[in-house]
């Protein structure tokens, strides 16, 4: 039987996990949601998602803290970052950080889908 592919989702506002986590559960993939970084933490010891969507702007910790605390785990997870700052510098920062993609808000419905798919079979 196939593996069943998990994305957890990161992001402190609800619209968009409702969205993303509507989505991407009739795509077939199990999916959890974090409100921010320390909760998301803790859903990758959990669950060891397969992807991570993650916001950059969320309190307690950002996503770039949370990227960076991945690294220094050592947890080989890609990360798309999705995003409200479209700034080069915040692109810049998120593939020194080593994202695997970078989707700006307000997201594309098929922008999404095509770029979590891309990611997620490579792993």
């Amino acid at each position: 039987m196939a593996h069943i592919k998990k994305i957890l989702i990161v992001d402190d506002s609800f619209n968009n996990l409702i969205l993303l986590e509507d989505l991407l559960s009739e795509m077939s993939y199990e999916v959890a949601v974090a409100h921010d970084g320390l909760e998301a933490m803790d859903k990758i010891r959990q669950v060891t998602p397969d992807l991570i969507l993650l916001d950059i702007m969320m309190p307690k910790m950002g996503g770039f803290e949370l990227m960076e605390q991945i690294n220094e785990e050592q947890l080989d997870i890609p990360v798309i970052f999705i995003t409200a700052k479209n700034s080069e510098e915040e692109r810049k920062r998120a593939s020194e950080l080593g994202a695997a993609d970078f989707i700006v808000k307000p997201v594309i419905i098929s922008d999404v889908l095509e770029k979590v798919e891309k990611v997620i079979d490579k792993s």
